[in-house]
């Protein structure tokens, strides 16, 4: 694929975090591919993406709380001049308490506080979405494993009991009959930091809406319709499809977005039909796990971001193209083993000429680490997957 290239200013020095997420491989590729400079954090030598071609340095890091904080300040500090680009939750969280300890030389794109917060808030989303005119479950916070109960015989079963924020983690559990609420009720409550909500079930398959936003101003957005998911049960991408044209779903994303007053890149995540119902599910205020997707579909997301941060006017949004990506090391054959009437499928995209991964034969050592961190977890996350069914 031609990639066209950016009206910016001679390119500079970015600071990647999270070296160990599937999706910052792509990330780092595609700020090298327009010519920066890129560092990365990384809790240490097994993040895959600390070894790619396309990192100049990588800099250890503490997952989170102030150590981590500290260190991403010094980090940004000794490379200014230099655009951040926070990858997960944790380091999100950690740009939003920085936002006043930024040295000179430090760009970086963060919503402003409120939306922000709204934002990790699914309830709160939730209120923002409705008031402008986009449908969400039916949901109320529960305190108890009886009001976890009580949900359930209002909206029916199953019920999914999640955490109201975003936690980092998967702090969500399904509930299908009354003896199972006692048990998700303290699941969900022991990995939540704030109330568990109880929420309807909506049935049909995931969608995204994702954007980059320049102070409150759409610039660029992508579609894509999940194609498989780890777990089975709901998650994040294991296969999906880019979707180059479906209104509602622009129209959906793009009024949330719009109503934060979004400043930055975020994705949208739905599920439904777009021709009947469509639902909101939450906001991702970060890059989201699916972002290779838009990559492979010709959307530039985190060069375009940092053209933005350099003081670049953007050309306008080309079409995105019609694509499938699957992360066989990133869920798709963790969902083959669980599903074993998906394998073949599973096993077909992860070899077929016409499917893009990530994998490079001019980028080859990451995946070798992805490969070492796929043993790693696995027998963890067959279990998880198992009490998630």
């Amino acid at each position: 694929m031609t990639r066209p290239p950016h009206s910016a200013p001679a390119a500079t020095r970015v600071l990647v975090t999270d070296g160990e997420f599937k999706h910052t491989l792509g990330i780092v590729r595609d700020l090298a591919d327009a010519g920066h400079e890129v560092h990365l954090l990384a809790r240490s030598g097994r993040a895959p993406a600390a070894h790619s071609r396309s990192v100049h340095a990588w800099h250890a890091a503490s997952a989170a709380g102030a150590a981590f904080d500290q260190r991403l300040l010094e980090v940004a500090a000794r490379l200014a001049p230099v655009s951040v680009l926070p990858v997960g939750s944790a380091s999100m969280a950690a740009a939003d308490r920085l936002r006043d300890r930024w040295p000179d030389g430090v760009r970086i794109a963060i919503a402003p506080p409120a939306a922000f917060a709204t934002a990790n808030r699914k309830d709160a989303t939730a209120a923002v979405a409705r008031a402008a005119g986009v449908d969400t479950p039916r949901e109320r916070v529960v305190a108890s494993a009886a009001e976890a109960r009580a949900a359930l015989a209002e909206f029916g079963a199953p019920i999914v009991l999640k955490s109201s924020r975003e936690e980092g983690v998967k702090a969500l559990r399904y509930v299908r009959d009354p003896a199972q609420a006692d048990a998700a009720f303290e699941q969900v409550r022991a990995l939540s930091a704030d109330a568990v909500l109880a929420q309807e079930y909506v049935r049909g398959p995931g969608w995204g809406f994702s954007g980059l936003w320049w102070h409150g101003r759409r610039v660029r957005a992508f579609m894509h319709r999940r194609v498989r998911e780890w777990p089975p049960s709901g998650g994040t991408s294991a296969a999906a499809d880019s979707v180059p044209r479906c209104e509602p779903l622009d129209r959906a994303g793009a009024a949330v977005l719009d109503a934060l007053g979004w400043h930055g890149v975020a994705m949208v995540e739905f599920k439904g039909d777009p021709a009947s119902r469509l639902v909101l599910m939450e906001v991702n205020a970060k890059f989201w796990g699916s972002h290779d997707v838009a990559l492979a579909g010709g959307v530039r997301f985190p060069s375009d971001l940092v053209a933005l941060l350099e003081g670049a006017v953007l050309p306008p949004q080309a079409p995105v193209e019609p694509v499938r990506f699957t992360w066989p090391l990133g869920g798709d054959l963790w969902h083959g083993l669980a599903r074993p009437a998906a394998l073949p499928r599973v096993l077909w995209d992860a070899v077929a000429p016409g499917v893009h991964h990530s994998g490079r034969l001019d980028d080859p050592l990451p995946h070798l680490y992805e490969l070492a961190q796929w043993a790693r977890s696995t027998p963890g996350a067959l279990r998880e997957a198992a009490r998630l069914r």
